[in-house]
């Protein structure tokens, strides 16, 4: 008898090693097979070896879109913080890790354009706040600090 369903399974020992909800949306995304066909079928050995391919894939599929809604339901500002997290596994830059994340393997299938579409434009707006905070990261590195000067007395004191 087992204690946990596969979803538990999957999330309290699978997902839960990995960092930031974005890395977990697209650590799971990268478990669908044949990405490029579009038959949305995820590949985790282990999980199908102990509960069978089809609890697995339900699970799987479950966790894909809980994860995905949590990602649209969070405000940009957590978002923003969870990307250096999400990506500290990955040998990718923040930019690079949002962009592999527009992929259409990232995203549960099916998904209806309306959520595809949301979530392409919470990406860029992440991408653009990541961008722009790395400009004037770099604007602020290259300008020398002047220091600062005492203040003068009025005149005629």
């Amino acid at each position: 008898m087992r204690l946990k369903s596969a979803v538990e399974d999957f999330e309290a020992n699978t997902l839960r090693a990995v960092p930031g909800l974005l890395g977990r949306l697209s650590y799971v995304g990268r478990l669908q097979e044949g990405k490029g066909t579009g038959n949305g079928r995820y590949e985790h050995w282990g999980l199908a070896r102990v509960y069978g391919d089809d609890a697995a894939q339900r699970a799987i599929r479950a966790s894909h879109r809980v994860l995905l809604s949590d990602v649209l339901k969070k405000p940009l500002a957590a978002l923003l913080k969870d990307v250096l997290a999400s990506c500290s596994n990955e040998d990718l830059t923040e930019a690079e890790f949002l962009a592999s994340l527009t992929q259409a393997h990232s995203l549960p299938k099916p998904l209806s354009p309306a959520a595809r579409a949301h979530l392409r434009s919470v990406l860029s707006a992440l991408l653009a706040l990541v961008e722009s905070r790395d400009a004037a990261n770099l604007q602020g590195a290259s300008q020398s600090r002047q220091p600062a000067q005492e203040p003068r007395p009025p005149a005629g004191t």
